[in-house]
């Protein structure tokens, strides 16, 4: 990788002027992301909870420890992703900066020491995990709110409403 002299050659710089252009793509990127990711998240989560409240419970439904879990696990999942896109752009940075000091004092580079990318990974993965509970406390939220009668009891079967009626026959015959 190195010259004769001990100097790197032009090709290994020429690598890394596109990795940094990579690098502030990737950026931008997440800056765009950012705004776009935090309007239509946070817009799907509210309409969500909307929607459950007014066509599951029929609009009287308590807020049940389901419902209260997965609006929490949505919130977190929320600002786990946007934060991720704040330590991404920070990995970014860091990333960007270790290339200027490898193109200026013409060293090699040397990956790692970022603390912000095993950060962000970690982020993302919170985020997806936190979505799927928040799907599943959703979920149970409405399999136990269609399973309560309108006093708070618990039913395993609906009343009939519809249908051919049968008339009641008394204890002492016709």
């Amino acid at each position: 990788m190195t010259k004769e002299d001990g100097e790197l050659p032009e090709v290994y710089f020429e690598g890394l002027l596109k990795h940094r252009e990579a690098m502030v793509e990737l950026r931008s990127d997440q800056l765009t992301t950012l705004d776009k990711s935090l309007l239509s998240v946070s817009s799907g989560a509210l309409g969500i909870s909307i929607v459950f409240m007014d066509k599951i419970g029929g609009g009287s439904a308590p807020v049940s420890g389901y419902l209260l879990t997965s609006w929490i696990c949505f919130g977190a999942a929320i600002s786990a992703n946007i934060t991720s896109y704040f330590t991404g752009g920070e990995d970014a940075q860091r990333e960007i900066q270790k290339i200027d000091r490898c193109i200026i004092t013409s060293t090699g580079y040397e990956s790692g020491g970022n603390p912000f990318r095993g950060l962000t990974q970690a982020l993302n993965v919170a985020a997806l995990v936190l979505f799927i509970l928040g799907v599943i406390s959703l979920a149970l939220h409405a399999y136990s709110s269609t399973r309560m009668a309108p006093n708070g009891t618990t039913t395993t079967s609906q009343l009939r409403t519809t249908g051919n009626p049968q008339p009641t026959t008394s204890p002492n015959g016709p």
